[in-house]
């Protein structure tokens, strides 16, 4: 890069500095043709762009190390550092290997959610449970997990079936044994009451405040400009307006403290992208929102493999909605085009939100039948060419 960078002529730097809005397309085609003639400047284009040597590739090597670190560290009772390996296992875990019979992604998921359970993070943990159930919902061990967390949450009849799934699901005498005595347990702490199945979960009331009519218009002031006010009174903390940015990015020292998506701060249940192992996200909402893609996993969605009864089958179902609402999201998927290339790492945060423009207005572009001067110079780079077309 700085060698790209000194390779500059001096006059062409001058220009650089001296652009405004009105010619600011000749001078990036200046720019573009200086770099075109290049031999290195193609060179480093393909060094980023190239997937076989990213940086950031997921690998079944490297996760079964950090899974192993993991264990070990949760047998000693290190919650803390177990929970941070279990993570980075979950980021470089490819999603389609199984080991010893299982997917390994799931295993890391079941893994993490017994020490997010052992820290009290009990919500976490069950969130963990409904991801590995996305992958294999046939999970014996994710269904008791499932159960060990509403458990801790007091969601007692949840976990009474959650359990009575995994008892199903459970080939081991001694795994059955165990559940039949947390089912037990639980009946036993609540006066051997036994819990009807949950076969759908209540939903959250539809019923809200409402909000008086808000009626507001444009005004024009001396000293203020245009702008828009209330002709009535408006309630604190009312929220009047929300717009997405056309595009955003987030800043390179926050990449490791909070979501790629929403830029919420990370929780303990961190959601890595599911095809490479730089992107981080809060929730797999936001995973989705941010790659663009339906499902991160495929799983059979009606039968799982073992006779349950109705309440039970009415109640598998209810979950499994529940972790599959919201997946199937539309919209411009803004870390595709940077998934598993070099170039998002290496360049400047800047350089990387205007590659997000730039694919953005490439994507609507194309929606409308359009063409456009910077469709027409992205285009004009061979280097670039497989980036354009992979939007198709």
């Amino acid at each position: 890069m700085e060698k790209l960078k000194s390779a500059i002529s001096q006059t062409l730097i001058l220009s650089i500095s001296q652009s405004n809005p009105q010619n600011l397309h000749n001078t990036c085609s200046s720019l573009h043709e200086f770099f075109n003639q290049l031999p290195q400047f193609h060179q480093m284009i393909e060094d980023l762009a190239h997937t076989n040597t990213s940086l950031c590739l997921k690998n079944e090597e490297s996760a079964l190390e950090f899974k192993l670190k993991g264990n070990n560290c949760f047998s000693n009772g290190d919650n803390s550092n177990a929970l941070r390996f279990y993570t980075q296992a979950l980021r470089v875990a490819l999603r389609d290997v199984d080991v010893m019979g299982k997917n390994l992604v799931a295993t890391l998921y079941v893994n993490r959610a017994v020490v997010l359970q052992k820290m009290g993070l009990f919500l976490e943990s069950l969130r963990d449970c409904n991801r590995a159930l996305a992958i294999c919902r046939s999970y014996s061990k994710a269904w008791y997990r499932r159960g060990k967390a509403n458990t801790s949450m007091q969601n007692y009849n949840d976990a009474v079936c959650d359990l009575k799934v995994s008892l199903c699901m459970e080939h081991s005498l001694s795994g059955k044994r165990q559940i039949e005595g947390e089912i037990k347990l639980i009946l036993g702490q609540n006066n051997g009451e036994d819990f009807p199945p949950n076969v759908i979960k209540c939903k959250e009331s539809n019923i809200h405040d409402q909000l008086q009519d808000i009626q507001l218009q444009c005004v024009e002031t001396e000293t203020k400009g245009r702008g828009m006010v209330s002709l009535t009174d408006i309630p604190q903390a009312t929220l009047l307006h929300a717009e997405e940015p056309y595009a955003a990015i987030v800043s390179k020292n926050c990449r490791e403290t909070h979501c790629h998506f929403c830029f919420n701060e990370l929780p303990a249940d961190i959601v890595p992208c599911s095809s490479c192992s730089m992107a981080l996200y809060c929730s797999q909402l936001c995973q989705i929102h941010a790659r663009g893609q339906d499902r991160q996993f495929h799983t059979k969605k009606h039968d799982i493999g073992f006779n349950l009864s109705s309440d039970l089958e009415n109640y598998v179902a209810s979950v499994m909605k529940a972790v599959d609402d919201g997946v199937n999201i539309k919209q411009h998927a803004e870390h595709k085009h940077e998934c598993g290339v070099n170039w998002p790492i290496a360049l400047p945060a800047e350089t990387v939100l205007a590659g997000r423009v730039i694919v953005k207005s490439i994507e609507q572009n194309k929606r409308f039948g359009e063409s456009s001067a910077i469709v027409n110079l992205v285009c004009h780079t061979p280097s670039y060419a497989h980036l354009v077309h992979g939007l198709e």
